[in-house]
């Protein structure tokens, strides 16, 4: 988008001074440029209020030149040096010549735009007598090339005239208002639009009325417009719904208040800039309209508008329309959307179940068996659904995430965690898997058509212990080593098919069970930090166990693993003089072992090497019975030990066991 370019001229201290704004010299004190017309002195934008609409712009200039009757089948296209003749004036011969100018412009940029004004300048460069001054504009038939005298294009209509003789002289700049013509080149689709500036014919031969244009700010146009917004009937929003015109009209809670409407314009100053209005009325009373404004909007996104409090009424029926701004021109009214406002919560649900009874009892679920509950409504035709978790059970939002930008709000219906009543106030059963075991708490809220919920009941039952058993079938974890795990069903869960799990936070995993509904898993051990696995069995009638846990943590220095002299329960094994292996593995983490120092008892250490995967092996028979200390240290490539041993421990039998 341009600016206005081209001469204008001010009035301070009594007289006309010449601002050139091609050229970007600021007017004396930043003081507001005014231009000369036919009417009088009048405004015309200056770069900051060019921000607003409608807008001021420079159509780019198809061609400049003039004419000569001397000789009439030449054309003189304008070479921005030299002065453009208008009028008779004579060459160094003393020849008398009668020069008219000729300018077109080229509009395509305005097709389907508004036009609110246009203006021609033209500056004055020599003038052959201050005194009189008579200078015509009209519009001809567009050309695209400087025409020859003898082939002029037909003239349509004169556009305007100035006859007053100039006080700044020479250097004035004569404004013409050429809007009609503009807007009616626009209108019809033409592309072109050809300017004519020319002495009136009773003066054209007088000499006296001759003047030399600017070489190079000969004929300006410049185009006042704008675009005029549009409404997107495709894209209307109230409290994150579609807008609809079908009965029966959708119930909006508590998002209500929020309407939203997609504007666009094509203007760019204008599309941080768009303003959006909504009409909303009573269905029953279209005499109470009210219009409400939301500012600063964005063309192309989803504007807002928000009711004040209280302005919808519990119960009743709504209609609205959108229309957007950019200060300038309105955009039609949108289609018309409709809703009613209810924000009157349902009544509380009663729960029951067919086979977990309440804890008030005593009596505990069957272990290995879903839970059968239903949730009844009540004969309340207002209670559409209901919603149940075993956690709490938190709000409803909605968040900005429509492609437009629109608030989008999911019934809580639609949401995972609820389901619908077979008919209004009517009832719904849900079989459950409770999380864990023990006393649990099931909690259950009715829900409306408008998305209002009832408060919350809950209903406690005693759930058997379901967690499967996790087993160790690798030997004690070693880091960098393979460790296999075997899942065992809890007492009462039987016809297990599957497990799930989930090794160390990440996705869960399923596994196949065998027959006898034990299953397995394994995994190298990775992590500096240690393992966790959480494991739940999934049965052939749909029951999904409580999770079991397990978990291993890797002590930060080597890895110390016998073969005889090993006891998980601290009895004493091996015995005097039998031989055993200790095999020395890296510290988590560690992927450079070189070699191990290892002591028995405090003696001195010894220095064993480390095989390619960082390993090593020693063989060492005990020569007293009693309790044991191995001491061992890693040690890097570059010799530096790690930084923490591994005590191991044992006792040595008397006598071989």
């Amino acid at each position: 988008m341009r600016m206005i370019i081209g001469s204008v001229e001010r009035m301070a201290h009594g007289e006309n001074i010449h601002c050139d704004q091609i050229k970007a010299t600021p007017c004396p004190g930043g003081a507001l440029a005014l231009t000369m017309g036919l009417s009088g002195l009048g405004l015309i934008a200056t770069a900051s209020a060019a921000v607003a609409a409608p807008h001021y712009d420079d159509p780019p200039s198809v061609q400049v030149g003039w004419t000569d009757s001397a000789t009439p089948k030449k054309a003189y296209p304008a070479d921005n040096t030299t002065n453009v003749p208008l009028g008779t004036w004579q060459d160094a011969a003393g020849k008398s010549h009668t020069s008219r100018v000729y300018a077109t412009f080229d509009l395509s940029a305005y097709e389907g735009k508004k036009i609110y004004g246009g203006k021609v300048f033209v500056e004055e460069r020599t003038v052959a007598d201050c005194s009189r001054r008579a200078v015509e504009i009209w519009r001809t038939k567009p050309v695209t090339a400087t025409p020859t005298w003898n082939r002029a294009p037909e003239p349509l209509a004169k556009l305007g005239e100035v006859l007053t003789p100039v006080q700044f002289c020479p250097g004035a700049s004569i404004t013409f208002d050429v809007g009609a013509a503009v807007q009616d080149a626009v209108a019809h689709r033409q592309r072109y639009i050809t300017f004519e500036v020319r002495v009136p014919e009773h003066y054209e031969s007088d000499a006296s009325y001759g003047r030399g244009l600017h070489p190079y700010r000969h004929v300006d146009l410049n185009v006042q417009f704008n675009s005029v917004p549009q409404i997107d009937n495709a894209h209307l929003y109230n409290g994150g719904l579609p807008c609809t015109q079908l009965a029966p009209y959708p119930r909006i809670g508590g998002f209500a208040k929020i309407l939203q409407a997609v504007g666009s314009d094509a203007d760019e100053y204008d599309q941080r800039a768009v303003k959006t209005e909504v009409a909303i009325w009573p269905k029953a009373d279209s005499e109470a309209r009210q219009v409400f404004t939301g500012e600063h909007g964005l063309s192309g996104r989803a504007n807002t508008v928000t009711l004040p409090d209280g302005f919808l009424t519990d119960g009743k029926a709504y209609v609205w329309q959108a229309r957007v701004t950019d200060g300038a021109d309105y955009s039609p009214w949108s289609q018309k959307c409709f809703f009613t406002y209810d924000r009157t919560g349902p009544d509380e649900p009663t729960v029951t179940s067919a086979n977990y009874p309440s804890d008030t009892t005593g009596e505990w679920g069957p272990p290995g068996v879903p839970g059968i509950f239903t949730f009844t409504g009540n004969g309340n035709k207002d209670i559409a659904g209901f919603e149940y978790s075993w956690n709490s059970l938190g709000g409803h939002g909605c968040s900005a995430s429509g492609d437009y930008g629109q608030l989008e709000c999911q019934h809580p219906l639609d949401l995972p965690g609820s389901v619908r009543a077979n008919t209004p106030g009517g009832s719904a059963t849900v079989t459950l898997n409770a999380p864990r075991s023990g006393l649990q708490r099931l909690s259950v809220r009715s829900v409306d058509l408008a998305g209002n919920v009832s408060d919350t009941v809950t209903y406690s039952t005693l759930v058997a212990p379901s967690e499967p058993t996790v087993r160790v079938e690798s030997g004690a974890p070693e880091w960098g080593q393979e460790v296999v795990l075997k899942f065992v069903p809890a007492s009462g869960v039987t016809g297990v098919r599957e497990y799930e799990i989930t090794l160390d936070g990440r996705d869960p995993e399923m596994r196949a069970a065998q027959e006898d509904g034990t299953g397995y898993f394994s995994f190298v051990a990775n992590r500096p930090d240690g393992h966790s696995v959480s494991v739940r069995s999934h049965s052939d009638n749909g029951f999904v166990s409580a999770a079991g846990q397990w978990s291993v943590y890797f002590d930060p220095g080597p890895g110390v693993k016998s073969d005889v002299y090993y006891s998980p329960d601290g009895s004493a094994v091996g015995g005097v003089g039998i031989e055993g292996t200790f095999t020395f593995s890296p510290p988590p983490g560690w992927t450079d072992t070189r070699a191990y120092q290892y002591s028995f008892n405090g003696a001195e250490p010894i220095e064993v090497s480390a095989d390619a995967s960082g390993r090593a092996t020693i063989t060492w028979a005990p020569t007293t019975s009693g309790f044991h200390e191995l001491t061992v240290y890693a040690v890097r490539a570059d010799g530096t030990l790690s930084d923490y041993p591994n005590w191991y421990w044992f006792d040595v039998a008397a006598s071989a066991s």
